[in-house]
């Protein structure tokens, strides 16, 4: 997919979960957010300015309030890694800031699907 290609939300879904089970065939702790991927990609198109749109392969990337966030993986995200959203700031290399929001299991894919919005508005307005 080009960079910043605006794609549906069962595309996505099907490349980020291909993309886990090609990239990591025995990584269960890496592969079990493969569950989460759907509630989550409901969550952000909901809430996303200008669509869905994946510019890394990694990486979901929305705008949100005028902020720009990407949903991402990290190993080090609770005791068996998860999904984090962080603001990111435009610019060569894509800086990042802080961690907005957290998802380490399903229960809290699903407060994210409920609330995505909100939980963002709490962040930005700290």
């Amino acid at each position: 997919m080009p960079t910043k290609q605006v794609v549906s939300l069962d595309r996505a879904a099907d490349y980020f979960v291909n993309y886990l089970f090609d990239e990591y065939k025995g990584s269960m702790h890496v592969r079990r957010v493969a569950t989460w991927l759907g509630l989550l990609l409901l969550a952000v198109d909901r809430v996303a300015e200008e669509g869905l749109a994946r510019k890394r392969v990694r990486q979901i990337i929305f705008k949100y309030r005028g902020h720009r966030f990407k949903a991402k993986y990290n190993h080090k995200a609770g005791s068996r890694g998860g999904i984090e959203f962080v603001e990111y700031f435009p610019g060569r290399g894509s800086r990042e800031g802080e961690v907005a929001i957290t998802v380490t299991n399903l229960k809290e894919a699903e407060r994210v699907y409920r609330r995505l919005g909100r939980l963002l508005d709490e962040f930005i307005d700290e």
